[in-house]
């Protein structure tokens, strides 16, 4: 069960994707929403080397790209706001200049579930290592996440990727009991030689752990590497959302989930729950 949702607002193509699966989620759950952004002002300032005499247009380039960012959030935070009004949620705007991932994290610690775009700080060019901002913030605490795709899916068919490791359990077992939309139907997948464990009694065990939660759940043995095959599934599936653990760590890369979870974040094309 949900009560406070946390989403993180850009004003990016995902927008609108951002807006449906919030309401649908607030609804279910009557949760209130509270809508954040961040502007990094300071990153935004950073044009590079300006050349002797060109100062006058590298401080006109600041000013018209923070004008932009802050233009492109304001429009999306009056249309998120507007939404969950006409659909009588509750709902608060935040709004911050300063370092986004210290900010959210800050925020996120009296809410229960932080809705992202899959790819909405990637092109922003504010963020340090764009590729890994999603499992930087899990390594910072914010978990789980459900970073949505600009195309809105309803949620009914899920896959999730397990091997067995603590991460994708947690995931499995968080996913499970949060329950967050009616009558989805579970396909657990691992991937062979991804554990040292058994594969087929992997599966036969996390299936029934998610029935004893109540969900409809399918196994099925995937062979190759792990973000390829998970990717190559979700497709012959037609699932809705991926659901993944993370064992990442920004330093070093070793656990077969942790460099997949990166992959699949950032190549994604449906919506990405993400835990550890």
């Amino acid at each position: 069960m949900l009560k406070r949702l946390l989403v993180g607002v850009a004003g990016t193509p995902a927008t609108a994707s951002k807006i449906a699966h919030t309401i649908e989620l607030a609804r279910h759950h009557g949760a209130t929403v509270t809508l954040l952004s961040v502007i990094d002002v300071d990153r935004l300032a950073r044009v590079g080397s300006v050349p002797l005499g060109a100062g006058h247009y590298a401080n006109k380039m600041r000013r018209e790209r923070a004008a932009a960012v802050n233009a492109n959030a304001d429009a999306a935070i009056v249309q998120f706001a507007d939404a969950c009004r006409d659909a009588c949620i509750e709902v608060q705007v935040l709004r911050h200049e300063a370092e986004p991932f210290a900010t959210l994290a800050a925020v996120w610690r009296y809410h229960d579930l932080c809705i992202l775009g899959l790819r909405g700080w990637f092109g922003s060019g504010i963020v340090p290592e764009p590729e890994h901002a999603l499992l930087d913030l899990i390594v910072r605490g914010i978990r789980p996440i459900l970073a949505v795709s600009e195309s809105r899916r309803v949620i009914r068919k899920v896959l999730i990727g397990y091997n067995g490791s603590m991460e994708s359990a947690k995931t499995m077992k968080r996913f499970c009991q949060l329950a967050l939309w009616p009558d989805m139907e579970f396909h657990i997948a691992a991937v062979e030689g991804s554990t040292k464990e058994p594969t087929a009694s992997l599966l036969a065990d996390a299936a029934n752990y998610c029935r004893a939660w109540g969900h409809r759940c399918d196994t099925a043995l995937l062979t190759g590497a792990p973000s390829t095959a998970l990717m190559s599934y979700a497709g012959q599936i037609d699932a809705d959302l991926i659901a993944i653990g993370s064992s990442y760590n920004r330093i070093l890369i070793k656990n077969v989930f942790g460099p997949n979870a990166l992959e699949i974040a950032k190549t994604a094309d449906r919506p990405v729950f993400l835990s550890h």
